[in-house]
């Protein structure tokens, strides 16, 4: 197996919502290797996030060894190919930048250039990856949907719908549908979850991390998990719908 990259400075702080008190690296980490399930809650769209989620990643693998790697980025149905390509590597062989890229078979609506760092991190660790999301097959079925969905979380509808119609204008038509496969996504990635070698961590979402709204709600209260939501300054989690709060400076 390839050597966990060297390690740098913690970006950002984490603050343990239970209590308001702020973690240092080493309390942060360790908290963090101590989780069977660990679930990590991005913005798809900022860098910061996806430079943390690379030394959340490699910081786990240079404690302990990391079971798997769930991305919300990938759908489950690639599992076959992943487990092809995981194999190749196991045997030696090499795949780096574009050309891991493409024996993935990558999904080009999630850019490599975000993504593509932590999952050559996973894979120059031996670290199995998982596909937690619907195809597209399901997502175009469930759009279709016009039955009022139930969350297990009672506010949970009210909260997405909000954040769905703030990010659409113009989807309140289709609102029924794309609850549905916000959940539908939630179920499939808490099933993954729960298969998948632990210790687990699934990058996803926020949204889909937060116990209000997301996966959490899908897991047995028997099964314990440490939500970590990322932030920007200024920006607030409420301790009911995550454990620790990274705060980091937008990028």
């Amino acid at each position: 197996l390839a050597t966990v990259a060297s390690a740098q400075p913690m970006p950002g702080s984490v603050i343990d919502l239970a209590n308001g008190r702020h973690l240092d690296e080493a309390a942060f980490v360790a908290r963090a290797a101590d989780a069977r399930r660990l679930l990590l809650g991005e913005r798809h769209d900022l860098a910061g996030d996806h430079a943390a989620q690379r030394w959340l990643l490699q910081a786990l693998q240079r404690r302990r060894p990391q079971g798997s790697l769930v991305l919300e980025m990938i759908a489950s149905e690639r599992q076959p190919r992943l487990q092809r390509v995981q194999r190749w590597l196991a045997k030696g062989n090499q795949a780096e930048g574009a050309r891991l890229q493409e024996l993935l078979e990558w999904d080009t609506r999630w850019p490599w250039t975000a993504y593509g760092g932590l999952v050559q991190d996973a894979a120059d660790a031996g670290t199995p990856l998982f596909g937690g999301n619907l195809s597209r097959a399901e997502v175009n079925a469930l759009l279709a949907s016009t039955e009022g969905v139930r969350f297990p979380v009672a506010a949970a509808r009210q909260r997405l719908s909000a954040v769905v119609l703030a990010q659409h204008a113009d989807a309140a038509p289709m609102l029924e549908g794309m609850l549905a496969v916000q959940q539908a996504r939630d179920t499939r990635m808490a099933q993954v979850l729960l298969d998948a070698p632990a210790p687990v961590l699934l990058v996803a979402g926020r949204w889909h991390v937060l116990r209000g709204t997301g996966v959490p709600g899908y897991l047995s209260p028997a099964t314990p998990a440490l939500v970590i939501a990322l932030a920007s300054p200024g920006e607030t989690v409420d301790a009911a719908d995550a454990d620790l709060l990274w705060v980091l400076d937008d990028e």
